[in-house]
């Protein structure tokens, strides 16, 4: 069974690592009495199911407002780095290699917070995605 298969089965996202290191392997041990869908089933979805793309928006939208919120008062890198981290993966998971971000930010008294991000081709440099964060 082939990834995109196991994920149309199941209706969710896998990593590629946890699917050729665990999923595949567990599928191909098996007898072959046991169907496709059968095995899906078997598969804890708690421990593989990837976060839904919208979830990554609403929690980067979320942090971003959180970042805006504590802007004046001090930077929370936690935070920050966090943000990153999901728009990483995001872009990473829906754009597959061909595609990197950069992050608008706007000026609140003396700090900055991110605004928005922007996804752009890696080739052509042209804009395929933006979303608004605050």
């Amino acid at each position: 069974m082939m990834k995109h298969e196991f994920e149309a089965l199941a209706g969710y996202e896998v990593s590629t690592e946890d699917y050729n290191n665990i999923i595949e392997p567990m599928y191909m041990a098996l007898p072959g009495t046991i169907t496709k869908s059968e095995f899906v089933k078997m598969v804890n979805k708690k421990r593989f199911a990837l976060k839904p793309l919208k979830t990554m928006v609403k929690e980067m939208k979320k942090l971003a407002a959180e970042l805006k919120e504590t802007c004046t008062h001090y930077t929370d890198y936690d935070k920050q780095d966090k943000l990153m981290d999901i728009a990483n993966e995001y872009v990473s998971r829906k754009y597959a290699g061909i595609a990197t971000y950069n992050f608008h930010e706007e000026m609140l008294h003396t700090c900055y917070y991110p605004q928005s991000i922007e996804i752009f081709d890696t080739k052509t440099y042209k804009t395929i995605e933006s979303i608004e964060l605050v």
